[in-house]
């Protein structure tokens, strides 16, 4: 996720006013939040990294 973020290829979503940071996704102990804008570009995005996932995990 952090290099779909640098390559430009997801947008993370905006969170403050004054000096804004972007949040692409959160990790906890056994879970993953991903978020970002609302946008096809993030979707076919968010789609690939799990394709992407799915083939090198075997889950």
């Amino acid at each position: 996720m952090e290099a779909m973020v640098e390559r430009n290829l997801f947008t993370g979503y905006n969170v403050g006013e004054l000096a804004p940071v972007s949040v692409s996704h959160l990790q906890f102990a056994d879970d993953t939040l991903l978020m970002g804008t609302k946008s096809w570009a993030n979707v076919r995005a968010l789609r690939a990294v799990l394709v992407l996932f799915e083939s090198m995990s075997g889950l």
